[in-house]
């Protein structure tokens, strides 16, 4: 069995891990670091669409880990953590590979929630990775046999659900109809009114389907099964369902029981495990103690990644720890090939001048975003704001 010993093990590599990595190392240069992830490459989830609908290529938004780390001094493994020993400060991966630490950064992220619901996975196509939307391309480029059934269903009207349906829409006018199904009773519940409003109306521009207050119940190998507002069963025959309804933390497997809400691990303000202060979890996978609950996306992962940097020399310092404050800077959705909408920054965009400043904004937070496109992001906002 081979032993490891490093002094601070990052595990899980999405924007909260990176980030953290990054900060860590930027500031304190002396640090040995280690990161672990299960994948190869980044996945960065918020530009997919544009990456399946063919506006921009994959290899834009998936870097590989290697290429990310390289000439930074951080050690990069790509291995699966099998069990974590909080007690002995110890990660047991695969391949008899032990890792011995002082201090522990989790960020395992999320993947699709299928709710149990049953054929969820047999039959469902996902939308959460490259290989997911290249699987997803693939099928839709399939011809519809004689007779057969061109609709597209899309569970769950979150941002991933809508930013989906409406590149799917724009693609594939001609040849599907696009169905969203949403649980409750409106779309988009935790956005921002103004993308609300633009998201309502671009739904209905396209002649995109919106049925809510409904529920699946089962997906067969040829039928949607679905209850609706009034608790009638109706059945459904479709050519591709896909399921945006939700997502679960990636709960790392441990030796001994730790507090946790929904799977999420429970940290306090600074963003530790309060039994073991050496630990600390961020973005997907972790949720404040009390009712502390940020949004799950890409900007809260982000700022904990370079926040628990900062805590984490504190804390190697004997210095007091600082609570993490999490500071909106907005939100930005695609609503179609070359359409967006933007709700932050003190203004409120949409159309093709929203897309080309979400590309650039998103551009520029790719890890290690060249210093000369951040000020394009910058100066973009400024030209808008003329």
């Amino acid at each position: 069995m081979n032993n490891i010993n490093k002094s601070i093990v990052i595990v899980g590599s999405g924007f909260g891990g990176i980030n953290a990595a990054l900060h860590l190392k930027k500031n304190n240069p002396e640090f040995s670091i280690l990161v672990i992830d299960s994948k190869s490459q980044f996945e960065f989830k918020p530009l997919l669409y544009e990456v399946f609908s063919d506006e921009i290529q994959s290899w834009e938004v998936n870097p590989s880990f290697d290429s990310i780390y390289a000439n930074s001094g951080i050690t990069f493994i790509r291995n699966h953590v099998n069990l974590i020993d909080f007690e002995k400060n110890r990660l047991i991966l695969q391949d008899d590979l032990n890792i011995e630490f002082q201090y522990l950064i989790l960020s395992t992220g999320s993947s699709p929630n299928d709710f149990s619901i049953k054929g969820v996975k047999e039959h469902c196509v996902f939308f959460n990775t490259n290989k997911d939307q290249l699987k997803l391309k693939k099928l839709l480029n399939k011809n519809i046999s004689v007779g057969g059934n061109n609709k597209v269903f899309i569970i769950g009207a979150g941002p991933s659900g809508v930013e989906l349906a409406c590149k799917v829409s724009d693609l594939y006018e001609s040849k599907f109809e696009v169905i969203i199904i949403e649980k409750t009773s409106e779309i988009l519940n935790n956005s921002k009114i103004f993308n609300k409003e633009e998201a309502e109306k671009t739904i209905k521009k396209k002649n995109i389907t919106l049925i809510k207050k409904c529920s699946v119940i089962e997906i067969k190998e040829d039928q949607i099964v679905l209850s609706n507002n009034l608790n009638q069963v109706e059945k459904f025959p479709y050519f591709q369902v896909i399921w945006t309804a939700g997502i679960k933390p990636n709960l790392p497997k441990v030796n001994e029981q730790i507090k946790n809400t929904n799977n999420k691990i429970l940290v306090n303000d600074n963003l530790q495990m309060k039994k073991f202060p050496n630990v600390f979890a961020i973005g997907d996978v972790s949720q404040l103690e009390g009712d502390g609950k940020f949004p799950v996306t890409a900007q809260v992962a982000m700022q904990q990644g370079a926040h628990v940097a900062r805590n984490l020399k504190l804390l190697i310092n004997n210095e007091k720890l600082l609570p993490f404050e999490f500071n909106d800077n907005g939100e930005m959705m695609s609503l179609g090939i070359g359409e967006a909408s933007l709700s932050g920054f003190g203004l409120t965009v949409s159309g093709k001048s929203a897309f080309d400043l979400r590309r650039i904004i998103y551009a520029s937070k790719m890890p290690k975003a060249r210093r000369s496109l951040k000020s394009t992001a910058s100066w973009f906002l400024e030209k808008i704001n003329v």
